[in-house]
């Protein structure tokens, strides 16, 4: 069980990083497209990329209805990258579990 426990955790906290970094590097570009092509859904998200409306805005891939196709390219890793953030916060958590 020990050693299930540690990959899990490994697993946890490299999903994490890994979704951290992508989100990180596309919500920059994706608040500068926001910014000068939706500036209505930028208002409405806010400017702090942590706020639950932002991280929810990824999760639930609402910026598919803006219908603009150079958003959801840029969004879509960003919401690859939310979703790896959750993942590995889950498997962290249930590594806890195992021991």
């Amino acid at each position: 069980m020990h050693v299930a426990r540690e990959f899990m955790l490994l697993l946890g906290l490299g999903f994490f990083v890994a979704g951290l970094t992508t989100y990180l590097m596309t919500w920059i570009l994706v608040v500068v497209h926001l910014r000068d092509h939706h500036p209505a859904e930028r208002e409405r998200l806010g400017g702090f990329m942590f706020s639950p409306q932002a991280f929810g805005w990824y999760l639930a891939r609402r910026y598919r209805a803006l219908h603009d196709k150079s958003l959801t390219g840029l969004a879509r890793l960003g919401a690859i990258g939310a979703w790896s953030i959750v993942i590995g916060g889950l498997a962290a958590i249930a590594s806890k579990a195992l021991g």
